[in-house]
């Protein structure tokens, strides 16, 4: 499976941009696809099946976000130094990334495992999901270490111009989960009937599988990025250059993924319906957005290629090719979410309550997404060239300054109900274009910050 690099300092920017995208945006819908294929199976079982992983998903997603900091800085130091035709220090930039992302992981995977119970208990889920949640939550939370490293090794190789093999691989991974999940969850061709902890347990066997052959590719270099033995030997001071690029967007990471938490909360106070309708349609939602996120990912690791080739006029121009190609895109998957709303919520229940409240969500986001794409635009000039800074105060600011203020403003002093929550959501992301815009204007970030200092 060796996959050649790509050079994205030479050629058609909106070419290098599509040619990086489209096999990270697939991979991203692919690996939604595990909650996707999760919703789906238990959905058969009932909404309190289809609760367990609503409500513990939002408290895991904020573990393996702050990992993801440091998967895009691995990706700015790879990158910028790719860029720059230092491969040495490219080789040295995956394994210290490597390095502090299997300390966290083992940490956070052994605290998430014994404090499911309370966790659950504090998002305030009913007396019959606590146990379903609990022991989802607690299975996903042992997987961490390889959904931790395989986010990483997707991230690194990114940053080298390789998003082929991440793909193919997360493809297999999903393909081998789908065949799981019913067998596990019903107990098919004599497996015993495992219900919501089978959905669990076949994440963690694929994800694990197939972490582990991520990583067989990348020490033996059969993947095109070679890494030397003395690349993992710890180096204090590199260590700390990527933590301090890392550690913003991990913040800023945590705290989008605390504000999830938060509302997930503030949700479960309207009932099991709205919680389902929230849970079903935030996926839909994701599913969408992976288009912005993967044009936006792809368009950081040409910033930080063309920003260590010194070529910064073609990183400005990139950001301006990928907002265009951005924002059209997420105006066209608006549109379709819009017209087929209720058919969208119809494939994973049949409940009308449920379908009625998930379409109205959808229908008011829908119309705020286009924004969403130019904050993502932005943001991809912030995280290639390493001011992570300006990203962490982006991200922190639209749910914490924005959107949660706007919950209690709209849906309890106005009275908007749960209405007021969808609301909040989509004006959230309107405001923070506009601030991702305010910060762009500047143009600090055509500073490159993410390379190893030379001794």
């Amino acid at each position: 499976m060796r996959v050649r690099a790509q050079n994205l300092t030479t050629g058609s920017i909106i070419s290098n941009i599509i040619k990086l995208s489209w096999p990270l945006v697939l991979s991203n819908l692919i690996q939604s696809l595990y909650n996707i294929v999760d919703t789906f199976w238990l959905g058969k079982l009932g909404p309190l099946a289809i609760n367990a992983p609503t409500i513990s998903w939002p408290v895991i997603f904020l573990v393996i976000s702050f990992a993801g900091g440091f998967g895009m800085a691995g990706t700015s130091f790879v990158s910028q130094h790719h860029g720059a035709n230092e491969e040495e220090m490219v080789g040295k930039a995956v394994g210290q990334t490597l390095l502090i992302i299997a300390f966290f992981s083992v940490v956070m995977s052994i605290s998430g495992f014994f404090l499911s119970d309370s966790i659950v208990k504090w998002m305030g889920a009913s007396k019959a999901l606590v146990p379903l949640a609990s022991t989802f939550m607690k299975t996903i939370f042992l997987a961490t270490p390889f959904t931790f490293g395989f986010m990483i090794y997707s991230s690194l190789l990114r940053g080298y111009g390789d998003t082929i093999t991440p793909m193919k691989l997360s493809f297999y991974s999903v393909i081998t989960n789908m065949i799981l999940d019913p067998i596990l969850i019903f107990g098919w061709i004599g497996f015993p009937k495992l219900g919501v902890f089978g959905a669990a347990l076949a994440t963690l066997l694929t994800r694990g599988a197939f972490t582990i052959y991520a990583y067989y590719l990348l020490l033996t270099g059969k993947n095109g990025l070679k890494v030397k033995k003395s690349d993992f030997i710890p180096e204090f001071d590199k260590i700390k250059q990527i933590i301090k690029i890392g550690l913003p967007l991990g913040l800023s990471q945590t705290g989008q993924a605390v504000g999830f938490v938060v509302m997930t909360a503030i949700v479960t106070y309207f009932g099991n319906y709205t919680l389902a309708a929230f849970g079903i349609g935030n996926r839909i939602i994701s599913l969408a957005t992976m288009f912005s996120m993967g044009i936006s990912a792809s368009s950081s690791a040409i910033v930080g290629q063309n920003l260590g080739a010194k070529k910064v006029k073609r990183a400005e121009e990139t950001i301006k090719k990928s907002l265009i190609l951005n924002f059209l895109t997420m105006v066209g998957i608006s549109s379709i979410m819009i017209i087929f709303r209720y058919q969208l919520i119809e494939i994973f229940v049949s409940n009308e309550n449920v379908i009625s409240q998930g379409a109205h969500l959808m229908f008011i986001i829908a119309f705020f997404m286009p924004f969403f794409a130019i904050m993502q635009s932005f943001m991809a000039a912030f995280n290639g060239s390493g001011h992570t800074v300006e990203s962490m105060w982006m991200m922190i600011s639209r749910l914490w300054f924005m959107r949660i203020p706007l919950i209690f403003v709209l849906g309890w002093g106005l009275k908007f109900g749960s209405n007021g929550i969808w609301w909040a959501m989509g004006l959230s992301n309107a405001g923070a274009a506009l601030l991702a815009f305010v910060l762009y204007l500047p143009g600090k970030w055509k500073t490159p910050k993410a390379m190893f200092k030379k001794h």
